[in-house]
């Protein structure tokens, strides 16, 4: 049985999901297994993924009707029965020894460790061709405030099964029906009870191009979410700070943590 199982989340992703699998067949272990959620696509993702995907290490479940990313990892969750899980999305793709190192780091480190991460390789699609934009360097938190006020979103997410379970998976907010920002909520929720463990390689490639959810368009919605869901952490944790956005609403904002009271630390943006 394998240790870990590979959530591929799938919608209208044809164009770029042979890059995503063809990764996957090129990791150095072969301790892994692959479980496709697709979101109703109506496009050719299905057929992609059924013609390239190794057919005995695959599980396709097909959705009929489109519910967003949150349920569809819900939906992953129900079924996982591996230690541990990787999200990658259906236009990004891994280096060949990710799942590898990610899984011996993470057997090393104390169970109270519910996510592993690296450094995340950015690329942006411009006339049919792409060009490395940056290297996001990441660093091991210093404690769950450091995460709130951090901008940039940690990739690759190689998660403990039990822990993303403990805390009961991926909520659905009323604001946008857990259609966006899968990726911070969980981790907020996971900051919670459990702690994350830094890797400095760099082994994730995320491409930026004109269907991404995290288009500059989406800015304004993802404040508002990244807001909700902050102060509610916050609240969680002893109610010490009280969270302020800076920078324009219509753009992406930052985080600032204020103390409530005397004698706690002030947040400063990174």
């Amino acid at each position: 049985m394998a240790d870990v199982t590979v959530v591929l989340p799938l919608f209208n992703k044809a164009q770029y999901v042979a890059e995503t699998i063809a990764s996957l067949r090129r990791q150095t272990t072969s301790n892994w297994k692959l479980l496709v959620v697709d979101d109703a696509s109506t496009d050719r993702s299905l057929e992609f993924v059924k013609a390239h995907a190794p057919s005995s290490k695959t599980t396709i479940i097909e959705k009929r009707t489109n519910t967003g990313i949150c349920d569809v990892l819900n939906t992953a969750l129900r079924v996982i029965d591996t230690p541990f899980f990787l999200q990658v999305d259906g236009d990004d793709w891994i280096e060949p020894e990710t799942i590898e190192v990610m899984l011996n780091e993470m057997k090393c480190v104390s169970d109270h460790v519910g996510l592993c991460y690296a450094n995340t390789m950015h690329w942006h699609e411009a006339n049919g061709s792409l060009q490395l934009n940056k290297v996001q360097r990441h660093h091991q938190f210093l404690d769950r405030y450091d995460f709130v006020t951090y901008d940039p979103m940690v990739q690759p997410r190689f998660y403990r099964t039990s822990a993303v379970k403990a805390v009961g998976g991926w909520n659905i907010d009323s604001l946008t029906g857990g259609r966006y920002m899968e990726d911070r909520r969980m981790l907020l929720q996971l900051l919670d009870e459990y702690t994350f463990h830094y890797i400095d390689r760099d082994l994730y490639h995320f491409r930026y191009h004109q269907t991404n959810l995290s288009l500059d368009q989406n800015a304004t919605i993802y404040n508002q979410i990244r807001k909700m869901e902050s102060e509610k952490a916050l609240i969680r944790w002893g109610d010490q700070y009280r969270l302020e956005m800076v920078g324009s609403s219509d753009l992406w904002q930052s985080v600032q943590l204020i103390p409530k009271r005397k004698g706690v630390r002030r947040i400063w943006l990174k």
